[in-house]
């Protein structure tokens, strides 16, 4: 056994020295201070490292454009884009629990989209959308899994900086478990990477996927309030993709998810200056709600949300591909 703590002594390790466990007042979910409750969340887990439970054969992956638009709600006509990306606050509901009932269709037929239109889901959502996922979890992966997406980005267990230490590594591990369980169901997926410290969570993920020979790509949540508001959240996740990218295999592409301004995303370009980058967002939709073009060469004049949001999708691949691919 291990200290303090009373956990034992591969447990500690992972968590690493000085862990704040034990200084449980910061923890979110108080029952975790009892080593007993860990121990049984560690069991459900399989453990907190990230050693695959059973022999994974990683999907193969559909060519990936430099821009992947983030659609949040259908238009009233058809429209044919090369791909859009489902919102999953929006097919799983506030509550993460369920596939709303709209969406228990084609997603094609429901968003009225072109039959050669690629749909993927994306699962960058709130913590309570993730919690009900989590917890229905045998339900729902064969539900997405039935729908027939072309691409799912594995669920962004958020990874707070400030969080208790074990609660950062059950995240990290729910978020590695859910891929692999994804994968096993039949499901094209890829997996989400987060973490708040590169010494030792990052380097364990590096080291997992140089493992993983046939994985292609990996997805990794760069957005929300927090980063684009402080300085500090910027440079560290910068710091933190230049040393993700230094230390894993050259084939491998990142999906950047969150990331907007052309300005931002150069900056992640010069942070991993020759990786394949992808980056996932959902400035097309946004800007088109508000009928604004993110093209100023246009011509000013009346437009439909639909059609702003084609233009806005057709100047965002231009430019991300000008920015990401050279």
């Amino acid at each position: 056994m291990s200290g303090a703590c009373n956990m034992p002594q591969a447990v500690a390790e992972r968590l690493g020295r000085g862990c704040n466990l034990c200084i449980g007042a910061a923890s979110r979910h108080s029952a975790l201070r009892s080593p007993e409750v860990l121990s049984r969340v560690i069991t459900h887990l399989s453990g907190l490292d990230l050693a695959s439970p059973r022999p994974l054969r990683h999907p193969q992956l559909p060519d990936l454009p430099a821009h992947l638009p983030v659609l949040v709600q259908a238009y009233a006509d058809h429209m044919s884009v090369p791909w859009v990306v489902l919102h999953g606050g929006r097919v799983l509901g506030v509550a993460g629990s369920r596939i709303t009932p709209k969406h228990r269709q084609p997603a094609r037929d429901m968003y009225r989209l072109s039959p050669t239109t690629r749909v993927a889901l994306e699962l960058y959502v709130e913590d309570r959308v993730l919690e009900g996922l989590w917890a229905q979890r045998k339900e729902l992966i064969p539900a997405i899994r039935d729908m027939g997406f072309d691409l799912v980005l594995s669920p962004n267990f958020s990874v707070w900086r400030d969080a208790c230490r074990v609660e950062q590594v059950i995240q990290i591990k729910r978020s590695f478990a859910f891929y692999h369980e994804l994968v096993e169901s039949g499901v094209i997926a890829i997996p989400d990477v987060g973490f708040s410290f590169f010494e030792p969570d990052g380097r364990l993920w590096a080291d997992w996927i140089n493992g993983q020979r046939e994985l292609q790509a990996i997805s990794l949540f760069c957005g929300g309030r927090k980063i684009n508001a402080e300085k500090r959240a910027l440079r560290e996740t910068l710091e933190d993709i230049a040393l993700l990218d230094d230390a894993v295999r050259p084939e491998v592409t990142f999906v950047l998810g969150g990331v907007h301004s052309a300005e931002r995303l150069a900056q992640y370009r010069r942070a991993a200056p020759t990786r394949r980058l992808v980056c996932c967002n959902g400035m097309a939709y946004a800007m088109a709600q508000r009928r604004k073009l993110l093209d100023p060469s246009l011509p000013a004049g009346p437009r439909s949300t639909r059609e702003c949001f084609l233009l806005n999708c057709a100047h965002n691949d231009r430019a991300y591909t000008r920015i990401l691919r050279g």
